[in-house]
């Protein structure tokens, strides 16, 4: 398993409302399984969207892109 498929892992468990595993992250991971979950708010509360998007590691934001296009936010 990659380490943007272990984080998209994480982000649909996110999705869900289970941030249990996104204690252990890097600040740059956090910031992905937030964005790709819809859980800005819960996981990076004072960062921006423009700003977490501007901060992922090169390539990353196609793989999220790519991955999670069709996928609805969360309601919640």
């Amino acid at each position: 398993m990659t380490q943007l498929e272990h984080l998209d892992e994480i982000a649909r468990e996110a999705w869900q409302g289970n941030y249990a595993r996104t204690g252990v992250l890097s600040s740059g991971e956090r910031r992905y399984v937030a964005l790709a979950s819809g859980r800005m708010r819960e996981l990076c509360p004072d960062d921006s969207i423009a700003y977490a998007v501007d901060m992922l590691e090169p390539g990353w934001l196609a793989h999220m892109i790519e991955m999670w296009r069709s996928t609805a936010q969360p309601k919640d």
